[in-house]
C-alpha cells in the first residue's frame, strides 16, 4: 500500500470517530415538507456528536432530532465509510423525502469556513462515492486543495498527500469531460506553481478553448502572456538535459540578457557549456550561480567537476568540500572529492572520503572504481 493510500484511510478512520447513532423506533416518522419517510424497523441513524449534544441541549424548543443532523449524520457516515451495512436505507430515506442531497453538499462545503476543513474533504468524499463524475471529481479536488492550502499556511504536515490527491481527481474529471473548462483553469495555476511551465501552457490554451467565463478568460490570458518566458526557459533546459546542449543555449541565452539575475537560467547554461566541454565559461556561470544562491549545492558540485576538468583541484577539493558540508551523507560528493584528492596527491584524504561513501552504500561503482586506483 502506498503511503499516501494509508494516510487518507487513517484520516477517514480518525473522522468516523466523530459519529454516534440514535434509534428510531419502528413506526418513526422523518418529515421533510409534504414528504415523509416512515421507518419499517428499529432503526440506527448517524448524527455527529456534538449535533446530537446540540439537539439535546435544545429539546425543550422542539422534539427529537433536528432533520439537518441527521442529514449532516449520514453525509459524514458515508463520506468516511461507503460500505456502512444501513447505506442503502439511508439513501433510500434522502430519496423518498426527495432531497437534492448533491446540490446541499456542495451548498454545505461552500459555507464551510477553514475550522470545518476537515468537514469540507470528507463532504467532498461523499460527493465522489455516491456519484462519481466530472463536476463532483472537480468539488472534491478543489476541498482537497483547501485543505492542503490550510496545512501550508498553518506549516503543519500533510499538505503534500492533499495536494497529490487533489491533482489526481482535476485530472480525473477530465477523464469524464474532457471540455471541464474549470479542471484545465486549476491544473494550469497547479503546474506554474511546480514549474510545469509548458503543462500550464497547454492546460490554460485548453481552459480558453472552452471556457465561457470572460473574467477567468482574461485572467488565463495575461498568465500565458507572463507565462512565455518561463515557457522558453523550460524547453531550453529540457534539451540540455536531452543531450542537446547548443540547441539549448540557442534558446536560453537570449533570455539571460534581459534576466540576468535567475539563478536557474545560469546554471542550465553552465550546464550546457560543461557538456560542451566549455570550461572555462561553464565555470564563470557556476560562479555567477553562487553569488545568486550561495547555498546552490548542484552548482557547488559543478562547479567542482569543471575545476577538475581544468585541472584546477584544489579549487575543486573546495567546491566539493562546501557542497559536503550542506549534505554531508551524499557519495557524489564524497567520491568527487576524493578523486581531487588523488589529483592533488592526498591520498589519506581521499581514502577517508571513499570509505565514508562506501558505509553509505557498499556496491557504489565509482566508490569502488576509486578505492582500485588507490590501491
Amino acid at each position: 500500500m502506498k503511503k499516501s493510500e494509508k494516510y487518507f484511510i487513517d484520516f477517514f478512520d480518525r473522522k468516523k470517530d466523530d459519529i454516534s447513532f440514535i434509534t428510531l423506533k419502528k413506526g418513526a416518522k422523518i418529515t421533510l415538507g409534504k414528504n415523509s419517510y416512515t421507518t419499517d424497523k428499529e432503526l440506527p441513524v448517524p448524527i455527529r456528536i456534538n449535533s446530537l449534544i446540540e439537539d439535546i441541549q435544545k429539546q425543550d424548543e422542539y422534539d427529537g432530532v433536528m432533520l439537518n443532523n441527521i442529514v449532516d449524520g449520514i453525509i459524514f457516515l458515508l463520506g468516511t465509510n461507503f460500505e456502512f451495512e444501513y447505506k442503502e436505507v439511508y439513501l433510500n430515506i434522502l430519496k423518498t423525502l426527495n432531497f437534492e442531497i448533491e446540490p446541499y453538499v456542495i451548498y454545505c462545503i461552500n459555507q464551510f469556513d477553514d475550522k470545518k476543513v476537515d468537514d469540507v474533504v470528507v463532504y467532498g468524499k461523499f460527493l465522489i462515492n455516491i456519484n462519481e463524475n466530472d463536476k463532483n471529481c472537480f468539488v472534491y479536488a478543489s476541498c482537497l486543495e483547501r485543505k492542503s492550502v490550510y496545512l501550508l499556511n498553518k506549516e503543519l504536515d500533510g499538505a503534500n498527500y492533499y495536494m497529490s490527491e487533489s491533482l489526481k481527481y482535476f485530472e480525473k474529471s477530465l477523464d469524464y469531460n474532457n471540455k471541464f473548462a474549470l479542471s484545465y483553469y486549476k491544473l494550469g495555476f497547479y503546474y506554474k506553481t511546480n514549474q510545469h511551465y509548458l503543462k500550464a501552457k497547454l492546460y490554460w490554451e485548453k481552459q480558453l478553448e472552452y471556457d465561457d467565463d470572460s473574467n477567468r478568460i482574461e485572467e488565463v490570458r495575461e498568465e500565458l502572456e507572463n507565462l512565455e518566458v518561463y515557457v522558453q526557459y523550460e524547453t531550453g533546459y529540457n534539451y540540455v538535459l536531452d543531450g542537446e546542449p547548443q540547441r539549448g543555449l540557442d534558446i536560453l541565452l537570449p533570455i539571460v540578457k534581459v534576466y540576468n539575475n535567475w539563478w536557474n537560467l545560469l546554471f542550465f547554461i553552465g550546464l550546457a557549456y560543461r557538456s560542451l566541454e566549455e570550461y572555462e565559461i561553464a565555470q564563470r556561470y557556476f560562479e555567477n550561480v553562487l553569488q545568486l544562491n550561495e547555498g546552490q549545492i548542484h552548482a557547488l558540485n559543478e562547479l567542482g567537476l569543471c575545476r577538475m576538468c581544468l585541472e584546477k583541484y584544489k579549487g575543486a577539493e573546495e567546491a566539493f568540500t562546501a557542497a559536503l558540508a550542506l549534505e554531508p551523507k551524499n557519495g557524489e560528493f564524497l567520491c568527487n572529492r576524493a578523486a581531487a584528492y588523488i589529483y592533488n596527491g592526498e591520498k589519506d584524504k581521499a581514502k577517508k572520503d571513499i570509505e565514508h561513501a562506501l558505509k553509505i552504500n557498499s556496491k557504489d561503482e565509482v566508490a569502488l572504481e576509486l578505492k582500485k586506483m588507490i590501491q
